[in-house]
Protein backbone atom coordinates (compact mmCIF):
# COMPACT_ATOMS: atom_id res chain seq x y z
CA UNK A 1 0.00 0.00 0.00
CA UNK A 2 1.36 3.38 -1.00
CA UNK A 3 1.33 6.09 1.66
CA UNK A 4 3.13 9.28 2.57
CA UNK A 5 4.16 10.76 5.89
CA UNK A 6 3.76 14.34 7.08
CA UNK A 7 6.21 14.72 9.94
CA UNK A 8 7.38 17.31 12.43
CA UNK A 9 10.86 17.24 13.93
CA UNK A 10 9.73 15.42 17.07
CA UNK A 11 10.50 12.22 18.97
CA UNK A 12 7.16 10.80 17.82
CA UNK A 13 8.05 11.26 14.17
CA UNK A 14 11.47 9.69 14.78
CA UNK A 15 9.80 6.66 16.38
CA UNK A 16 7.37 6.39 13.46
CA UNK A 17 9.94 6.36 10.69
CA UNK A 18 12.43 4.18 12.57
CA UNK A 19 9.75 1.62 13.47
CA UNK A 20 8.32 1.58 9.94
CA UNK A 21 11.79 0.94 8.51
CA UNK A 22 12.46 -1.81 11.06
CA UNK A 23 9.23 -3.54 9.94
CA UNK A 24 10.06 -3.06 6.24
CA UNK A 25 7.02 -0.82 5.73
CA UNK A 26 8.42 1.96 3.57
CA UNK A 27 6.56 5.19 2.73
CA UNK A 28 6.58 6.41 -0.84
CA UNK A 29 7.48 9.94 0.24
CA UNK A 30 7.91 12.05 3.35
CA UNK A 31 7.17 15.72 3.98
CA UNK A 32 9.04 17.29 6.90
CA UNK A 33 7.68 20.48 8.46
CA UNK A 34 10.62 22.77 9.22
CA UNK A 35 10.18 24.73 12.46
CA UNK A 36 13.72 26.21 12.30
CA UNK A 37 14.28 24.92 15.85
CA UNK A 38 11.65 27.25 17.30
CA UNK A 39 9.40 24.45 18.58
CA UNK A 40 10.40 22.73 21.82
CA UNK A 41 7.52 20.44 22.81
CA UNK A 42 8.05 16.78 21.95
CA UNK A 43 11.54 17.35 20.58
CA UNK A 44 14.71 15.50 21.56
CA UNK A 45 17.33 18.14 22.27
CA UNK A 46 21.13 17.83 22.31
CA UNK A 47 20.99 18.39 26.06
CA UNK A 48 18.66 15.40 26.44
CA UNK A 49 20.88 13.22 24.24
CA UNK A 50 24.00 14.17 26.20
CA UNK A 51 22.29 13.41 29.52
CA UNK A 52 21.20 9.96 28.26
CA UNK A 53 24.35 9.02 26.40
CA UNK A 54 24.46 5.52 27.93
CA UNK A 55 20.88 4.75 26.96
CA UNK A 56 19.96 6.22 23.60
CA UNK A 57 18.01 3.35 22.02
CA UNK A 58 14.59 2.50 23.45
CA UNK A 59 12.03 -0.12 22.48
CA UNK A 60 8.47 -1.13 23.32
CA UNK A 61 7.11 -4.27 21.72
CA UNK A 62 7.97 -3.90 18.02
CA UNK A 63 8.57 -0.12 18.17
CA UNK A 64 12.02 1.40 18.34
CA UNK A 65 13.50 4.85 18.95
CA UNK A 66 17.14 5.82 18.62
CA UNK A 67 17.27 9.34 20.03
CA UNK A 68 20.55 10.02 18.19
CA UNK A 69 19.04 9.39 14.76
CA UNK A 70 17.12 12.33 13.31
CA UNK A 71 14.54 12.11 10.54
CA UNK A 72 16.86 12.94 7.66
CA UNK A 73 19.42 10.37 8.76
CA UNK A 74 16.78 7.64 8.99
CA UNK A 75 15.36 8.47 5.57
CA UNK A 76 18.74 8.83 3.90
CA UNK A 77 19.84 5.33 4.91
CA UNK A 78 17.23 3.83 2.58
CA UNK A 79 17.12 6.76 0.15
CA UNK A 80 13.47 7.41 0.96
CA UNK A 81 12.40 10.58 -0.88
CA UNK A 82 11.65 13.53 1.39
CA UNK A 83 10.74 17.17 0.98
CA UNK A 84 11.43 19.91 3.51
CA UNK A 85 8.42 22.20 3.92
CA UNK A 86 9.59 25.66 4.95
CA UNK A 87 6.89 26.09 7.57
CA UNK A 88 5.93 24.26 10.78
CA UNK A 89 2.25 24.72 9.91
CA UNK A 90 0.42 21.68 8.54
CA UNK A 91 -2.07 24.06 6.91
CA UNK A 92 0.60 26.03 5.06
CA UNK A 93 0.14 26.83 1.39
CA UNK A 94 3.47 25.17 0.56
CA UNK A 95 2.37 21.83 2.00
CA UNK A 96 -0.99 22.11 0.28
CA UNK A 97 0.66 22.61 -3.11
CA UNK A 98 3.00 19.65 -2.57
CA UNK A 99 0.15 17.37 -1.49
CA UNK A 100 -1.92 18.50 -4.46
CA UNK A 101 0.75 17.12 -6.79
CA UNK A 102 1.25 13.89 -4.83
CA UNK A 103 -0.53 10.74 -6.04
CA UNK A 104 -0.58 8.98 -2.66
CA UNK A 105 -4.09 8.59 -1.26
CA UNK A 106 -3.14 7.96 2.38
CA UNK A 107 -1.15 10.45 4.45
CA UNK A 108 0.00 9.59 7.96
CA UNK A 109 0.24 12.70 10.09
CA UNK A 110 2.60 13.39 13.00
CA UNK A 111 2.87 17.13 13.51
CA UNK A 112 3.44 19.68 16.25
CA UNK A 113 1.11 19.66 19.25
CA UNK A 114 -2.12 21.64 18.96
CA UNK A 115 -2.36 21.68 15.17
CA UNK A 116 -5.67 20.80 13.52
CA UNK A 117 -6.07 20.11 9.82
CA UNK A 118 -8.33 22.66 8.17
CA UNK A 119 -10.88 22.11 5.44
CA UNK A 120 -8.64 23.14 2.53
CA UNK A 121 -6.20 20.27 2.99
CA UNK A 122 -8.91 17.89 4.20
CA UNK A 123 -10.70 18.67 0.94
CA UNK A 124 -7.96 17.03 -1.10
CA UNK A 125 -8.79 13.58 -2.46
CA UNK A 126 -6.79 11.88 0.27
CA UNK A 127 -7.25 10.22 3.65
CA UNK A 128 -5.28 11.54 6.61
CA UNK A 129 -4.53 9.20 9.52
CA UNK A 130 -3.35 10.17 13.00
CA UNK A 131 -2.48 8.05 16.03
CA UNK A 132 -3.97 9.45 19.25
CA UNK A 133 -2.49 8.36 22.59
CA UNK A 134 -5.74 7.33 24.21
CA UNK A 135 -8.59 4.88 23.76
CA UNK A 136 -11.32 6.46 21.67
CA UNK A 137 -14.01 7.55 22.08
CA UNK A 138 -13.53 7.37 25.86
CA UNK A 139 -10.44 9.59 25.96
CA UNK A 140 -10.53 12.43 23.46
CA UNK A 141 -8.34 15.53 23.67
CA UNK A 142 -4.99 16.25 25.28
CA UNK A 143 -2.63 14.30 27.57
CA UNK A 144 -5.16 11.48 27.83
CA UNK A 145 -2.44 8.93 28.54
CA UNK A 146 -2.06 10.39 32.04
CA UNK A 147 -5.81 10.45 32.66
CA UNK A 148 -6.15 6.78 31.69
CA UNK A 149 -3.23 5.86 33.94
CA UNK A 150 -4.90 7.60 36.88
CA UNK A 151 -8.37 6.22 36.19
CA UNK A 152 -7.77 2.74 34.79
CA UNK A 153 -4.11 1.82 35.31
CA UNK A 154 -3.88 1.24 31.54
CA UNK A 155 -2.73 3.13 28.48
CA UNK A 156 -3.89 2.95 24.89
CA UNK A 157 -3.53 4.44 21.45
CA UNK A 158 -6.05 4.78 18.62
CA UNK A 159 -5.41 5.21 14.90
CA UNK A 160 -8.10 7.41 13.37
CA UNK A 161 -8.92 9.09 10.10
CA UNK A 162 -8.77 12.83 10.62
CA UNK A 163 -11.85 14.99 10.17
CA UNK A 164 -12.52 18.58 11.24
CA UNK A 165 -13.33 17.58 14.83
CA UNK A 166 -10.91 16.82 17.65
CA UNK A 167 -10.31 13.05 17.80
CA UNK A 168 -13.74 12.36 16.28
CA UNK A 169 -12.72 10.62 13.03
CA UNK A 170 -13.40 7.01 12.12
CA UNK A 171 -11.37 4.59 14.26
CA UNK A 172 -9.12 2.33 12.20
CA UNK A 173 -7.61 0.44 15.14
CA UNK A 174 -6.97 0.78 18.85
CA UNK A 175 -5.04 -1.22 21.40
CA UNK A 176 -4.77 -1.12 25.18
CA UNK A 177 -1.61 -1.95 27.12
CA UNK A 178 -0.58 -2.52 30.69
CA UNK A 179 1.93 0.19 31.55
CA UNK A 180 5.42 -1.16 32.22
CA UNK A 181 7.87 1.61 31.48
CA UNK A 182 9.90 4.26 33.27
CA UNK A 183 7.20 6.87 34.13
CA UNK A 184 9.76 9.68 33.85
CA UNK A 185 10.03 8.87 30.13
CA UNK A 186 6.33 9.00 29.27
CA UNK A 187 6.23 12.16 27.17
CA UNK A 188 9.41 11.95 25.14
CA UNK A 189 10.00 8.21 24.82
CA UNK A 190 7.03 6.01 25.78
CA UNK A 191 4.25 8.00 24.11
CA UNK A 192 6.05 7.96 20.71
CA UNK A 193 6.76 4.22 21.02
CA UNK A 194 3.18 3.44 22.05
CA UNK A 195 1.79 5.27 19.04
CA UNK A 196 4.33 3.64 16.70
CA UNK A 197 3.14 0.16 17.77
CA UNK A 198 -0.46 1.04 16.92
CA UNK A 199 0.58 2.74 13.67
CA UNK A 200 2.13 -0.47 12.37
CA UNK A 201 -0.96 -2.53 13.20
CA UNK A 202 -3.25 0.09 11.64
CA UNK A 203 -1.29 0.13 8.37
CA UNK A 204 -1.42 -3.67 8.21
CA UNK A 205 -5.18 -3.59 8.73
CA UNK A 206 -5.67 -0.99 6.02
CA UNK A 207 -3.51 -3.03 3.66
CA UNK A 208 -5.49 -6.20 4.26
CA UNK A 209 -8.89 -4.46 3.96
CA UNK A 210 -10.29 -7.02 6.40
CA UNK A 211 -11.72 -4.53 8.85
CA UNK A 212 -13.86 -1.45 8.34
CA UNK A 213 -13.21 1.63 10.53
CA UNK A 214 -15.54 2.28 13.45
CA UNK A 215 -17.61 5.43 12.88
CA UNK A 216 -17.63 7.64 15.99
CA UNK A 217 -20.72 9.61 15.02
CA UNK A 218 -23.24 9.42 17.85
CA UNK A 219 -20.83 7.61 20.17
CA UNK A 220 -20.44 9.19 23.59
CA UNK A 221 -16.95 10.05 24.75
CA UNK A 222 -15.12 12.29 27.17
CA UNK A 223 -13.14 15.39 26.19
CA UNK A 224 -9.96 16.00 28.19
CA UNK A 225 -7.76 19.08 28.33
CA UNK A 226 -4.06 19.53 29.13
CA UNK A 227 -3.56 17.84 32.46
CA UNK A 228 -2.72 19.98 35.49
CA UNK A 229 0.96 19.59 36.48
CA UNK A 230 -0.06 18.30 39.90
CA UNK A 231 -2.22 15.52 38.43
CA UNK A 232 0.57 14.65 36.01
CA UNK A 233 3.02 14.42 38.90
CA UNK A 234 0.61 12.18 40.81
CA UNK A 235 0.32 9.83 37.84
CA UNK A 236 4.12 9.56 37.61
CA UNK A 237 4.44 8.98 41.38
CA UNK A 238 1.75 6.33 41.24
CA UNK A 239 3.67 4.37 38.61
CA UNK A 240 6.98 4.82 40.43
CA UNK A 241 5.46 3.44 43.64
CA UNK A 242 4.25 0.34 41.79
CA UNK A 243 7.86 -0.45 40.88
CA UNK A 244 9.20 -0.10 44.41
Amino acid sequence: MKFSLILANTARSQAYIQTLISQDIIPKEVFILNDKNKKKLGKITKKYINSNINNNIYSFQLATLNINEDLVRSLSKLEIPYTIINSPDINSEELYEVLLKSDTKLCIVSVYAGQILKSKILGLKKSFMHVHSGKLPEYRGSTTLYYSLLEENKVAASAIMINEGIDTGDIVYFKEFDFNFDPELIDLIFDPLLRAVVLIDAIKLLSSKNKKPIVQEGIDGEDYYIIHPLLKHLAILKEKNKCM
